[in-house]
């Protein structure tokens, strides 16, 4: 297997697992994004269940699908999937790095988490796309 393929397989790897263990634990999946439900409105627990356990699950669970498929369904297959799912983590640093600018002061956005986290996301959404720049550059 290839260093990019491998890169996108461990980022892959490493989001399943945190889609796992919030859809599992979702406490857990709330304390990473710094959150908790509204006890103003029931369910709020099935949020993180949802949005950071079962999505993130099978949306890193797809790459790692492509990645065992790939002599089937070939290389392109992988580089499509890890597009998607680095496209989706290079947004939050996005968002984080707007949140950091615009709310700073407002919102106490600059704070060493944000700052790890914004990094964190880079280093996912560029793992999840080393196929693709491969694709592009070469």
């Amino acid at each position: 297997m290839d260093t990019p393929i491998l890169l996108t397989g461990i980022a892959a790897g490493i989001g399943a697992l945190m889609g796992g263990a919030s859809l599992l634990v979702p406490r857990w999946g709330a304390s990473v994004v710094r959150l908790m439900p509204d006890p103003r409105w029931p369910g709020g627990w099935a949020e993180f269940r949802a949005s950071y356990g079962g999505a993130f699950l099978l949306a890193h669970g797809s790459v790692l699908l492509t990645i065992a498929m790939m002599a089937q369904a070939g290389r392109n297959s992988v580089v499509a999937a890890g597009f998607a799912v680095g496209a989706l983590w290079l947004g939050m640093a996005i968002g984080r790095i707007v949140s950091m600018l615009a709310d700073g002061k407002a919102h106490q956005t600059r704070t060493s988490y944000n700052l790890f986290s914004t990094g964190f996301e880079i280093a996912m959404g560029l793992a999840l796309w080393a196929p693709w720049l491969g694709h592009i550059g070469g």
